[in-house]
């Protein structure tokens, strides 16, 4: 009775906070977007937020804390992207179970966008300064009933733009639905709810808020496991008129406006993944976004903006992991990741 209690009480109190954040977002300006980029390289390659992949690897659990389980006790990956322009992210994600107080994980991701050249008003240089973003997520989750789990992750931001700088807390809330006999998952995420109570200036911003759906299955007689993500789900239009892919009417000279039908608008929404696993120690992954594909496209070249992919492959107690996303037809982003386990899977009474 307690644990239908406390899961009645984190749906009802699940869904206000959506309705409320969704309702502030209306006109309102988005600060600290790094927080949706991701250094991970297997969740990148699973088309950058498979947040219903259920698999004992604590890059995943940092994406959705639903996820965090004790089988991912010990467990240390480390991180780095490198982006056209000289752009570095590097992170560490580790996670710990303590038997009483359940599993936790402590992540730290770092964005270094090289340095700058400054001058004043009247274009005199007068140095160079440096640009950067931090996050530290700490994160805890748990199952509260047989198969539904649940977790929370908070979120200590920063920026420091030359003499600008900003902080921010912000939280993550999930949930998840794991049926082991079937192999199936089914999550629920609200992402970075909070606030930003340092601004750079004197206005503040809001975050960059979520809210996802998501499901995988893994075929019980074919090493495959599939995701399908749908995102920004408190904006029913996340489209755009882009002025790029106006046309004129070739009798008229009238400038006509890019149509954006129905069925584009609701996929834009969508993500999708798959990883191929014929052993442990290899796995083969493809992602896609829609809606990225859609906003960086080109109308004069083909572009396979919004496609990721990658592989992995063990070397002894080391998981190694490749994966390349492409955003725009002048450069690609490739990610490398290191996971590692220093204990033992620990035993539980249900996986």
């Amino acid at each position: 009775m307690v644990s239908g209690m406390i899961t009645r009480s984190f749906v009802c109190f699940f869904f206000l906070i959506v309705h409320h954040s969704a309702i502030a977002q209306i006109g309102g300006r988005e600060v600290f977007q790094f927080l949706n980029i991701s250094s991970e390289a297997r969740v990148v390659a699973m088309g950058r937020q498979p947040i219903a992949y259920w698999e004992p690897d604590v890059n995943f659990a940092l994406l959705n804390p639903a996820l965090i389980h004790n089988n991912l006790h010990g467990s240390l990956s480390i991180n780095a992207v490198s982006f056209p322009a000289d752009i570095f992210i590097g992170s560490a994600n580790y996670a710990h179970d303590f038997e009483k107080a359940g599993t936790f994980t402590l992540g730290i991701r770092t964005f270094q966008y090289g340095k700058f050249i400054a001058a004043n008003q009247f274009g005199v240089q007068t140095g160079e300064f440096d640009v950067s973003d931090l996050v530290i997520t700490i994160g805890h989750g748990r199952e509260i009933y047989p198969n539904l789990h649940l977790g929370a992750n908070l979120k200590i931001v920063n920026s420091a733009y030359e003499q600008y700088s900003s902080f921010g807390l912000a939280t993550d809330l999930g949930a998840a639905y794991h049926i082991p006999e079937k192999l199936l998952t089914v999550a629920i995420l609200v992402r970075n709810l909070g606030f930003q109570w340092d601004p750079y200036h004197t206005e503040r911003g809001n975050l960059p808020f979520d809210v996802q759906i998501g499901v995988s299955n893994r075929f019980r007689h074919l090493p495959l496991r599939w995701h399908i993500t749908a995102d920004q789900l408190h904006r029913p239009d996340v489209s755009f008129i882009n002025p790029a892919n106006s046309r004129r009417d070739p009798i008229t000279s009238q400038l006509i406006e890019e149509n954006i039908t129905i069925a584009n608008k609701v996929f834009r929404h969508m993500s999708f993944g798959a990883e191929l696993s014929p052993t442990k120690g290899f796995n083969l992954a493809i992602g896609y976004n829609f809606r990225m594909q859609q906003e960086l496209r080109m109308n004069t070249r083909r572009s396979s903006a919004g496609l990721t992919f990658g592989v992995g492959f063990k070397v002894s107690k080391f998981m190694i992991q490749y994966a390349r996303g492409v955003y725009h037809v002048s450069g690609a982003a490739n990610l490398f990741s290191i996971t590692t386990k220093f204990s033992d899977f620990r035993k539980s009474e249900k996986k």
